[in-house]
């Protein structure tokens, strides 16, 4: 277990605030007991700690009158943070001696203080979303190849295979509603499993065609485990870092993309070579064993579910008019008896103006984002000559610092608001995006790096806003739902994009595909503002209730 000790010549002040129970950002202490032989022991009431222990030794420095002692500091410690501790332990050892100032939020921490269960359910969270990443991300990359080997290697091919894999969007549809009626958890482990199983078995796929038919299947139940363990997040989270922990997923997601990134070089290796790729989806199944260890159920789905069954409602999918009070926990005052709870009503209606609002954008901005993505390494390859090995330098090169655009739109969007983060995320990814496909050279390169840095400035908050103006009871479908028109934006947009490129090349395709996303940012300016909301709050069933 790790143990920090510091040494320190203290005043009156100084020992005052070392002999006082934290309650920062990062812990809440209690005392253990009254002071044994000048040791004071204090442990974590809250916290992001397995374990947790601070004791303090102190020695008067010299007569009474001078006022100076000598302190002993001896912390010690285990996060209950799997899979990413050491990554955390680096700052959290440098924060831990002094503690966090008040008022003071280090971009490392949410602006809510996580306890140990949230903790290890971010952590898994994270890493399930390394998974879908990872087989989300392997036909995106490596299509180019895998359409030069068993295609005539055209954009315009490869464009048509991408717009088939995602008519199976029914299948994330239909598991998100399967979601709201049997749980989040165990159709989020079935739908990994499965994912995991048919990608390794597309890297001995006979034709172009049975590998789309595969990856129809596997993609889709990937995005549907996805959103399975992103809504339990984002139900379970505090309501002052929703967006930011979505932010962590985000960046995790894009390791796992990065993965295949770095496996890329093995297409290099021949015609075939793109058959080793999807045997690297092999890795995810120790991951997802061990993840699922961690990842409970919705508590407030659990919560919904039971007092469902109680008032008799047949399915969270059937409307019957009535309101369902869904109890959750008020931290406003700590009692000898435990937190106090209330109980709040939460309407179970979707408001059809919140729906149509959301699907628009999410439609436009996937006419843009799905076939930018999907053909930057065919326009790489293709148009200016690079090799599997440059176009995964290009990439990681160009991505990784997309993660400090991640970051910071998280950040923005929980202290800000949504509309902070995506409006200027999706002017900067349209602009930089469109020259990206109009340049070479030193400018291409440039370009991409402000498209992936200013341009997921938008991504936390697009990813909490479409699970945070639903309720519970209907969440999952909604999300489905969304995720269908998403969807049906990508295929529009790839469609759009192979017969724009082949007619009128590159350049000229994304300059006129980027007006989507441009109108995407002026809707966004009618979203309601969720940050620091309750879920109940936000969909409470006051008809006079205004969206902002």
């Amino acid at each position: 277990m790790p143990t920090i000790e510091t040494v320190l010549e203290c005043d009156d002040e100084e020992l005052s605030r070392r002999l006082t129970p934290r309650d920062d950002l990062l812990v809440a202490e209690t005392p253990v007991s009254g002071p044994v032989e000048g040791r004071h022991r204090f442990e974590c009431r809250e916290g992001p700690f397995t374990r947790y222990r601070r004791e303090v030794d102190v020695v008067p420095a010299g007569p009474a009158e001078a006022h100076s002692y000598t302190v002993t500091q001896t912390i010690s410690y285990r996060l209950a943070i799997p899979y990413w501790w050491r990554l955390y332990d680096i700052v959290v050892r440098r924060a831990l001696p002094s503690g966090l100032s008040p008022g003071v939020t280090p971009w490392w921490c949410t602006p809510d203080r996580l306890d140990a269960r949230r903790s290890t359910l971010v952590a898994a969270m994270a890493l399930f979303n390394l998974v879908a990443g990872l087989l989300y991300g392997l036909l995106t990359q490596v299509l180019t190849f895998v359409s030069a080997d068993l295609g005539n290697g055209s954009a315009d091919e490869q464009a048509t295979v991408f717009a088939v894999v995602r008519v199976g969007v029914v299948i994330t549809a239909v598991a998100m509603v399967f979601a709201d009626r049997v749980g989040r958890r165990r159709i989020a482990l079935w739908c990994f499993g499965l994912s995991a199983a048919l990608t390794i078995v597309a890297a001995i796929s006979p034709s172009l065609w049975v590998l789309a038919a595969l990856q129809l299947v596997s993609r889709n139940l990937a995005i549907a485990g996805l959103l399975c363990v992103d809504t339990i997040a984002v139900e379970e989270l505090p309501p002052g870092s929703r967006a930011m922990v979505t932010g962590l997923g985000a960046l995790s997601y894009g390791l796992g993309a990065g993965f295949i990134v770095i496996a890329l070089p093995l297409a290099d290796l021949g015609e075939w070579g793109w058959r080793l790729t999807f045997l690297v989806a092999a890795v995810t199944v120790p991951m997802m064993v061990s993840a699922a260890k961690h990842l409970p159920e919705s508590g407030r789905f659990e919560r919904f579910a039971a007092q469902r069954s109680a008032s008799g409602e047949p399915s969270a999918d059937t409307d019957t008019g009535e309101e369902i009070g869904v109890e959750v926990e008020v931290h406003t005052e700590r009692t000898p008896g435990g937190t106090d709870v209330t109980v709040v009503t939460e309407s179970q209606r979707v408001r059809g103006s919140r729906f149509l609002l959301i699907a628009v954008i999410m439609f436009l901005f996937n006419v843009f984002v799905a076939p930018s993505s999907q053909l930057q390494n065919d326009y790489l390859r293709a148009e200016l000559g690079y090799t599997g090995l440059l176009i995964a330098v290009f990439t990681i090169a160009t991505g990784t610092p997309a993660g400090l655009g991640v970051l910071l739109g998280g950040r923005l969007a929980d202290v800000r608001g949504r509309r902070a983060a995506i409006i200027p995320g999706f002017l900067a990814l349209a602009g930089f995006t469109a020259v990206f496909f109009m340049t070479s050279g030193a400018p291409m390169w440039i370009a991409k790096l402000l498209a992936g840095v200013l341009g997921t400035l938008a991504v936390p908050a697009m990813g909490v806003i479409a699970p945070e103006l639903f309720p519970t009871g209907r969440r999952g479908g909604v999300r489905g739902a969304l995720t269908t028109i998403a969807v049906v934006g990508s295929v529009v947009g790839l469609l759009g994009a192979g017969t724009l490129v082949e007619s009128l090349g590159y350049g000229t395709a994304f300059l006129l595909l980027a007006i989507a996303p441009v109108a995407a940012a002026v809707l966004a300016l009618a979203i309601p503002e969720t940050r620091g909301r309750e879920l109940e709050e936000i969909n409470r069933p006051d008809p006079d209730q205004p969206d902002r």
